[in-house]
């Protein structure tokens, strides 16, 4: 693979080993650049807006200097064109990786997994799955699925936690990959089930009744 065919990552982790030891595994397989770094929120948001258009990848901790890895994740979704999320952590919270994959995470690998496990969540990624761990540990995987086509519960959850964020539907659409037609019916539709008029009172029963974390 030529150095034109590798795909392009943005690199996102508070500790300069793991961004290192990022760097030199991926561009070790000949299929992954690694065309930015940041170590702190700030820093993420000041790079975001000036990555290559050939960007694939996001790798993010979710533990940063100056706020939570949970928001540089939104802008990396809402970026035209979005980028696919990968998560690497060291301490699995069920909270918070839910949170994380409910506007657009895409994997969750553990840092004590090494490469292979990250180079699995990447090759899933670019195929549109979602990749876990399987060393997140059988509760957490349990609580982080959203099983959007049988599950109406999960996906409701999924669009509470968006409008919660104050998302507006063209940006829930870009994070759901779904049309922005569909999304607005959707969230009609789930005012509807709630008994409720508008997005501000359905986060707000779902926050009285435990539905958003």
């Amino acid at each position: 693979m030529t150095t034109e065919e590798r795909q392009d990552v943005f690199v996102v982790d508070d500790h300069a080993v793991v961004r290192v030891g990022v760097r030199s595994f991926l561009e070790g397989t000949g299929r992954f650049r690694v065309v930015a770094e940041a170590s702190s929120l700030t820093e993420a948001r000041m790079r975001m807006s000036t990555l290559p258009e050939s960007t694939t990848f996001l790798i993010a901790d979710m533990q940063l200097k100056g706020g939570s890895g949970i928001d540089i994740i939104r802008e990396a979704r809402l970026r035209e064109p979005p980028l696919e999320v990968i998560v690497l952590t060291s301490f699995p919270s069920a909270r918070i990786l839910r949170r994380a994959l409910a506007i657009g995470a895409r994997g969750f690998v553990l840092k004590e997994a090494g490469g292979g496990a990250l180079l699995e969540a990447l090759e899933w990624a670019q195929k549109g799955h979602i990749y876990l761990d399987p060393r997140l540990g059988e509760a957490i995987v349990d609580a982080l699925v959203f099983p959007d086509n049988v599950d109406r519960q999960a996906s409701e959850e999924r669009l509470l936690t968006l409008l919660a964020d104050g998302l507006t539907d063209r940006d829930i659409a870009r994070i759901l990959s779904k049309p922005q037609a569909t999304v607005s019916r959707d969230i009609s539709l789930l005012l509807k089930r709630m008994g409720v008029t508008s997005r501000a009172a359905a986060v707000s029963a779902a926050l009285r009744r435990g539905l958003l974390v």
